[in-house]
């Protein structure tokens, strides 16, 4: 036994254990550092949800990965929406789906690439099968959208549909109720001459809404009837409608607007005026209506959803326009933001995108090449995200 303040000698024991407690505080040191610094792992790292800034700035860094899909080479339809979470941390999870011949990978690659780098959070990861790919963007841990590439000899032709929700222009909380009501990329149809034009334009920027300006023409007035007593005076010529604002006045306050919808309040307008067709066409903006002159208007006539207030006429107009589509490829609808349109639209959407109709942009559908006829489909795709 040693003395009293003598070292006690170095047992057999001691010596084993102290390599193995070095080691043991080495590894929890290193551990705990990599759970501090991740060394370029496949997943970023976590961020600090209890932020209030965290969950601000979500929404748009979602919006920002789905506005370069869309945007990008591919031009992708309107994808299928999922709610996911709870709470504050509630957000749409979305699944794009394309067919795609093997020789289109590159346009595919280049799709996925102008994505890429878009958020120091962004995390891309691919999952192959025989006949598909499937590419997943997740930020922060949250997977926020799906591109689905299916690989086929000869792809199907989807026919496409573009809404365009309007006049609009006297209340933004009509803006919003629409674009709130409606699962779908409907456009903005923005009346120049209204009050809060601007403000329903940067609104729809907000929800990533595409808006055309939406002009509202009413037709001359009829000239006065012939008196048979020419003792007898005439009644006063009823006065012309005001003619409508300039292009560069309307696009001043529909900063933007990817065309010009040319309507008439409840029948056809009186023939544009060369000044606009030029203005249109200098700026190659889509022009959605009757032009009156030789140029073809390189987009489908629209079909007017009216009368706003009678559900079982919109819900056939409605049947009419998926017809129209199936058989041409492409469609075009402009009708007003009532509460029976809403209606009908939210019953129609949904059979719509099960029997593959997509629902599109305006821009999308004019970078469409003039379609052939599509057949109707052998079968009905159900799609769910994972």
């Amino acid at each position: 036994m040693a003395r009293r303040g003598e070292r006690p000698p170095i047992g057999l024991a001691w010596a084993i254990t102290w390599p193995l407690s070095a080691v043991l505080a080495a590894v929890t040191f290193l551990a705990a550092e990599e759970l501090r610094h991740p060394q370029g792992g496949a997943n970023p790292t976590p961020a600090a949800v209890s932020s209030g800034d965290w969950y601000e700035r979500l929404p748009p860094r979602i919006a920002a990965i789905d506005t370069a899909l869309r945007k990008g080479p591919l031009r992708l339809a309107a994808p299928i929406e999922e709610q996911r979470g709870s709470g504050p941390l509630r957000f749409k999870h979305r699944l794009y789906e394309v067919q795609l011949t093997e020789a289109e990978r590159g346009k595919a690659e280049a799709a996925i690439e102008a994505v890429r780098g878009i958020d120091p959070g962004l995390v891309i990861s691919t999952a192959q099968r025989a006949d598909a790919t499937e590419v997943r963007f997740g930020l922060d841990g949250l997977l926020v959208a799906t591109a689905r590439f299916l690989w086929r000899e000869h792809p199907e032709e989807r026919p496409r549909v573009a809404l365009v929700i309007g006049p609009l222009g006297d209340d933004l909380r009509v803006v919003r109720h629409a674009i709130e009501a409606l699962d779908a990329p409907v456009v903005l149809g923005v009346d120049p001459q209204k009050p809060f034009a601007l403000q329903v334009t940067e609104l729809g920027k907000l929800f990533e809404r595409e808006a055309v300006v939406q002009y509202v023409v009413a037709p001359p007035p009829p000239p006065p009837p012939t008196m048979a007593d020419p003792l007898t005076p005439a009644p006063p010529r009823p006065r012309p409608p005001p003619p409508p604002p300039a292009l560069d006045a309307a696009l001043a306050v529909v900063p933007g607007a990817v065309g010009v919808a040319w309507t008439g309040p409840g029948g056809a307008p009186p023939r544009p005026s060369r000044a606009l067709l030029e203005g249109v066409d200098q700026r190659q903006l889509v022009f959605l209506g009757e032009r009156g002159d030789k140029r073809t208007a390189g987009m489908p006539a629209p079909l007017l959803l009216t009368p706003a207030d009678q559900p079982d006429a919109l819900a056939e107009q409605l049947a009419t326009l998926a017809v129209t589509a199936r058989k041409q490829g492409r469609a075009v609808a402009i009708g007003p933001p009532s509460d029976a349109l809403l209606a009908a639209l939210q019953a129609a959407l949904p059979q719509w995108r099960s029997a593959q109709l997509d629902i599109v942009p305006i821009s999308v559908l004019a970078a469409m090449p003039t379609p052939t006829a599509i057949p109707a489909p052998t079968r009905t795709a159900k799609l769910s995200p994972r």
